[in-house]
């Protein structure tokens, strides 16, 4: 390999790496530090990366990282969520992104002076929006499950329909075909239904392949296989029918979804590590791409579209196609407002500049306006995104959400009667017995297998974004809350140690999830406690606590809304339930 391409490529690594890091550290959208250190060591600035150096091999890059983002997209997905908002995703789909399209058409041939085709290309590629930023912002801020739903279902289908879209009319430019309706919306309708088909197909036979893979009980083995299999369909897809892979890749990963398979945590968490180094890398690399310096007599221009479009197409679509349903307006309105475009978009814009002739000139100024729109947009979503989500009321603080105690005992029955003052409690169960105990007195039970999928996306759906593991097996505990976390925000699932020895701490400190109470509390101790009568569960003001040597479990917050778990080191500022000896 050249030496200047390879040097491109590790450091738009190192810096990829890097951002997305910082990112997670201050949690705003890592596309943000793409942009910016993309363009510092890019063309335009210290020019340490040369994407030219790579000739051909950004443009297979490209569609590597399509494959991978669109399959982990269908991943993430499930039929569950699709059935609770079906009416108003289709809406989003079939009437806003048409909107969204047309207007960006209609400023990029007025405002840009750029010809029809080349107009209709942008407007095709720009309904897109971003599933890695929007996944960014939905792990920032706590959203009611509607908008979570749909900015979900928007991110990922409305990236299969643009990229779509605009190969239909990336062929226009190109001359491929006649520019007829007819002509177009056949194509278009035959890249859907091939898509379709083909990704339902490799669908089937990669779940048949990590289910065999899954018998060889390694599960690095399935993260490799699924990958392999996501880049495949792309490309089968493609070979067959020309621009249908990016559809066949989202649907494969959506049928993957839904087969409910024990082995899809492995798979969905080394696949959101391969699609965080790869999304990363080349980002960074198209970052570096752009010269907006040849287009500094555009770039008020292109400056005013990127601001109308996001500030008044985008909303009034959204507006449009929500007329006469459920979805309230101040929904309707954050919506509209946030919708940050991503990587998806410039790799479609940056792979037409690849392999488009004759409108060079055309092509660079959609490839930065695409950029401006994405940096735009990006920050618009990353300020705006928790003020307007508390301004709309849209927003739902953690301390709010439903908790999910697993395990049914003295002791989490105690706390279940405290907490479910201040919010939804619901146990989860697997003995039969003990779910019938608990129905018998009041308490509400889910008596389940506690590893099904199924769970975790229904209790999301129904507002429980919480859980604390309970049981007086150590082992149950780890295992429960380790699932849990794939599903839920790992820094609202909590683990109680049975016993309070230092071996028990050590092995929960390394998990995804936290670890709950004092270091010195044990369920075993309380739990005997409680059933003797030589211990309660008592709210106990924050001056009180030192006072009965009490040991806090659960600190009452926002005005007495809510509740926050309190973890080992750290002390309640409020009042709080507190296991109190008697």
């Amino acid at each position: 390999m050249d030496l200047i391409a390879l040097q491109s490529i590790t450091i738009a690594m190192v810096i990829g790496v890097s951002s997305y890091i910082l990112s997670r550290k201050l949690r705003i959208p890592a596309i943000l530090f793409y942009l910016f250190f993309g363009l510092v060591v890019g063309n335009i600035g210290l020019q340490w990366i040369k994407p030219d150096s790579l000739g051909g091999g950004l443009h297979i890059l490209l569609e590597i990282v399509v494959a991978i983002i669109l399959f982990e997209g269908g991943l993430s997905l499930s039929s569950h969520s699709f059935k609770a908002e079906s009416s108003a995703i289709r809406r989003i789909l079939i009437v806003a992104l048409p909107l969204t399209g047309i207007g960006a058409a209609l400023l990029a041939h007025y405002i840009l002076e750029l010809s029809w085709n080349i107009a209709i290309f942008f407007g095709a590629l720009i309904v897109v929006t971003g599933p890695t930023v929007i996944g960014s912002i939905l792990k920032s801020v706590y959203l009611n499950r509607r908008l979570e739903t749909l900015l979900n279902w928007e991110s990922i289908w409305g990236d299969v329909i643009g990229v779509l879209l605009s190969a239909v009319a990336l062929e226009m430019v190109d001359l491929n075909f006649s520019d007829s309706f007819v002509d177009v919306s056949l194509v278009f309708l035959l890249r859907i239904f091939g898509g379709i088909i083909i990704g339902i197909a490799c669908g089937f036979l990669l779940t048949y392949v990590l289910e065999w893979t899954a018998k060889l009980k390694d599960s690095t083995l399935l993260g490799i296989a699924s990958v392999t299999g996501a880049i495949a369909t792309f490309t089968v897809a493609n070979a067959v029918l020309h621009s249908s892979g990016p559809l066949a890749a989202a649907v494969a990963g959506f049928y993957l979804s839904n087969t409910r398979k024990t082995f899809l945590p492995e798979v969905r968490h080394f696949k959101e590590q391969v699609s965080s180094l790869f999304i990363s890398s080349t980002f960074v690399l198209l970052s570096a791409y752009v010269n907006p310096l040849p287009l500094m007599d555009k770039w008020w221009a292109m400056a005013f579209v990127a601001v109308v479009l996001g500030a008044l197409v985008r909303p009034l679509s959204i507006l449009i196609a929500f007329v006469k349903t459920n979805v309230t307006f101040r929904e309707q309105l954050f919506i509209g407002i946030i919708g940050p475009r991503g990587i998806v978009a410039v790799a479609t814009a940056s792979y037409a500049t690849l392999v488009v002739s004759g409108y060079e000139y055309e092509m660079s100024v959609v490839l930065n306006l695409t950029f401006a729109i994405i940096f735009f947009s990006g920050v618009l979503a990353t300020v705006a995104c928790r003020p307007l989500a508390s301004a709309l009321d849209v927003r739902i603080p953690a301390s709010r959400t439903g908790l999910l105690i697993v395990g049914i005992n003295p002791f989490s029955s105690a706390l279940a009667e405290q907490a479910s003052k201040f919010v939804p409690v619901s146990f989860l169960e697997t003995d039969r017995t003990k779910c019938l105990l608990a129905d018998h007195l009041g308490l509400e039970t889910i008596c389940t297998d506690l590893l099904d999928a199924e769970l975790y996306e229904e209790a999301l759906e129904d507002g429980y974004a919480r859980l604390l593991a309970t049981t007086r097996n150590d082992a149950l505990n780890e295992l429960i809350a380790s699932k849990a976390s794939v599903y839920l925000d790992s820094r609202n699932v909590f683990q109680v140690p049975s016993n309070s020895d230092e071996e028990t701490i050590r092995m929960v400190v390394g998990s995804s999830h936290n670890f709950a109470f004092d270091g010195a509390f044990s369920i075993v101790d309380a739990e005997e406690a409680i059933k003797s009568n030589k211990a309660c569960i008592k709210i106990l003001e924050h001056e009180d606590i030192a006072k009965n040597k009490a040991i806090p479990l659960i600190e009452i917050v926002d005005e007495g809304k809510g509740l926050r778990i309190i973890s080992p080191d750290d002390q309640p500022k409020n009042k709080a339930m507190c296991l109190v000896r008697v």
